[in-house]
């Protein structure tokens, strides 16, 4: 009878450890939502090749990769993405504030001041812009603002190539002054 008691009391020790374990569910929840970048990099650049030719330089202030698949990268404080010839020259130069860029696809979306330097002078301005490297076209909807040699246009959504250099704006805006002096071929 001696081992009664405490078996007893090894009993109630037991459910009341069980009892104890319950974990509440939106606390697990949150738990589960917490995703640690698997990289940080601070002012760093990133180079991509295609068949070992330099295509594209990623510099940033501040990047974090995602443990997530498929891995990507936030760029933060700034960033820079050039778009290189296959002579490894720059053709064009993307700049915003921040944005993400996802590298399995080579997508990039740009954000806040966001500036595009082509090769022939002419800069886009705009808050937010796509990149795409393997359909090698930027778009947007958002209002836009592209100075060239010869003026500014002004108007809301834009394709281009990545390099800037043909583009055609959606829906412009403003005044356009036309020279129906000159003769045509």
């Amino acid at each position: 009878m001696a081992g009664t008691p405490r078996c007893l009391l090894v009993g109630c020790w037991f459910l009341m450890t069980v009892a104890s374990c319950r974990n509440d569910l939106d606390a697990v929840a949150d738990f589960e939502d917490i995703v640690e970048p698997s990289q940080v990099l601070e002012d760093a650049t990133l180079d991509y090749s295609e068949g070992g030719k330099l295509t594209h330089r990623l510099s940033a202030t501040f990047m974090s990769r995602s443990s997530e698949e498929p891995p990507a990268w936030k760029v933060e404080g700034g960033f820079t993405l050039d778009v290189l010839d296959s002579s490894g020259h720059l053709e064009a130069r993307l700049s915003a504030d921040q944005g993400n860029f996802e590298e399995e696809s080579r997508f990039l979306e740009a954000r806040g001041n966001v500036m595009l330097h082509g090769s022939q002078r002419d800069t886009l301005g705009t808050e937010l812009l796509y990149w795409s490297a393997d359909s090698d076209r930027v778009h947007t909807p958002a209002p836009v603002e592209v100075r060239t040699p010869e003026g500014t246009l002004l108007g809301t959504g834009l394709e281009s190539d990545a390099r800037f250099q043909e583009y055609r704006i959606l829906k412009p805006t403003g005044i356009f002054l036309v020279d129906t002096t000159r003769d045509t071929p």
